[in-house]
């Protein structure tokens, strides 16, 4: 079954443009963790995450210079190829430079019709979720509009439960591959919260039930490989965990936002449905965007603990700005906790591999010493 969330990745754009056609349903793109992704379900849209894919941005190049972020640039070529074209519409949160230029680059050259820019405050604390609730009450006009579906609190609260218990699954499956005999690798566990992003959460926490249930009798056991913690920009397929593996390493533990910083904290049931979404999505996304060390440092502290960390690999992709700030700062946490740390800096393309390879198979004899 673990095959089934692996292939889902790149079946994507046929499997939403099924969806599309046996549903009559709508599909927009997201970008980042910041979006609210339960309001889009809540009108009957599916919400998927928009991902690059490992080939030349060929027609991106034309629009971009080098030193921006590979990730977006390879984003914007898959839809400056027609990979998109399936789409009904775009949310672009403000969350850095290169996500906001997307919102015009979508307008202007894709020529989308239905593009939301989301203010996604920077601060946290009570004023930045007043704020940011009102903002929800835009984008719900937005939705609305778009669906030809009102956004009631019985659908919204919906949604909020069927979002918070795909959370719960997928911690489920982090506490499977962080325990002293993992039943479920790094590589493996990526491409489930990944699948998460694509698929629909009624379908997503039903197979992810399924897994669950069947896991406890795995008969292909899993090596007792290198614990290793992984801190990244961001890593849109699974194959940087798949080559530490291959190193007889093993993720057992991470920061990335396709990973834990996807779904690690969930909404307050208990709460008015927009106000608790705004607080989760203000207050409870760890992204170094928001330049809150104390926070940052404290969420990686939990999200280890427990996991019996050996070693961690840190990589960052090219011109992303507040993930390169950080790195120092990271460095000296993990080596105060003596933890040594790789450093991969880069731009994910295929070239890279044999000397990630060489870099990460050294790093990995050495903590086996």
């Amino acid at each position: 079954m673990i095959d089934e969330f692996r292939a889902y990745r790149e079946n994507r754009h046929q499997e939403a443009k099924k969806w599309k056609e046996q549903t009559g349903g709508k599909v927009v793109g997201v970008y980042c963790c910041n979006v609210p992704e339960e309001m889009i379900h809540a009108v009957g849209i599916l919400p998927i995450r928009i991902l690059g894919d490992q080939e030349e941005a060929t027609e991106a190049e034309v629009h971009f210079p080098s030193n921006v972020c590979p990730y977006l640039k390879r984003c914007f070529d898959q839809a400056l190829k027609g990979k998109y074209d399936y789409l009904d519409g775009l949310i672009v949160p403000n969350v850095c430079n290169m996500v906001r230029m997307l919102y015009s680059f979508s307008k202007v050259v894709l020529k989308m019709p239905h593009v939301f820019f989301l203010e996604t405050p920077e601060a946290v604390g009570p004023d930045s979720v007043s704020f940011f609730t009102e903002e929800l009450g835009r984008f719900k006009e937005f939705l609305e509009d778009l669906s030809g579906k009102e956004i009631s609190v019985e659908a919204l609260t919906n949604s909020i439960e069927v979002y918070n218990q795909n959370r719960a699954l997928l911690r489920k499956v982090y506490e499977l591959k962080r325990s002293p005999n993992p039943l479920v690798s790094g590589a493996e566990a990526q491409a489930i919260v990944i699948s998460s992003m694509l698929m629909p959460k009624e379908k997503h926490n039903q197979r992810l039930t399924q897994l669950l249930d069947q896991i406890p009798s795995r008969n292909d056991a899993l090596s007792q490989s290198v614990r290793l913690f992984v801190s990244a920009s961001m890593l849109d397929n699974t194959e940087l965990f798949r080559l530490i593996e291959d190193c007889d390493g093993n993720v057992v533990a991470d920061d990335i936002p396709t990973g834990s910083r996807y779904f690690y904290y969930s909404v307050d049931s208990d709460k008015e449905p927009f106000y608790a979404l705004a607080e989760r999505y203000v207050n409870k996304i760890p992204c170094p965007r928001k330049m809150l060390v104390k926070t940052r440092l404290n969420y990686i502290d939990e999200v280890m603990n427990g996991a019996d960390i050996k070693g961690v690999v840190i990589h960052n992709l090219k011109a992303c700005d507040s993930h390169l700030y950080e790195y120092p700062l990271l460095k000296q946490k993990f080596e105060q906790q003596g933890l040594p740390v790789l450093y991969l800096v880069g731009e994910e393309k295929p070239a890279e591999r044999e000397e990630q390879r060489n870099d990460i198979e050294a790093f990995i004899e050495i903590l086996k010493d």
